[in-house]
């Protein structure tokens, strides 16, 4: 695995992170279960935390394990799976091509 495919999973793992602390959070605060009407967004946005909306929490908290999944297969992947999940890996990261840390070389 080269540095840029690390370094790809790192940035991915720490998007992850910010998502689930801001959903759990949302879990936590939200006076009911039913995420079909529950919108909640942070409240002073800032450059250490993302403005998001959760519109449902708990799909926000399913998609992160999801991707985390993801990345973990990548993580202990071998010729010709590495090559096509650090593909995947770059797709999930085109989401956040704003995000001052996402590095022109994982745009392909």
């Amino acid at each position: 695995m080269t540095d840029d495919a690390a370094d790809l999973a790192e940035f991915l793992l720490a998007r992850i992170e910010e998502d689930e602390r801001i959903a759990d959070h949302v879990a936590s605060v939200s006076p009911t279960t039913d995420t079909k009407f529950c919108l909640w967004a942070t409240s002073s946005p800032s450059t250490q935390e993302r403005m998001i909306v959760a519109a449902d929490y708990r799909r926000v908290i399913a998609e992160c394990a999801a991707k985390r999944s993801i990345i973990n297969d990548f993580l202990v992947a071998s010729d010709p799976a590495l090559t096509t999940l650090e593909r995947v890996l770059m797709q999930l990261a085109s989401a956040h091509q704003d995000h001052a840390d996402y590095r022109d070389v994982w745009r392909r």
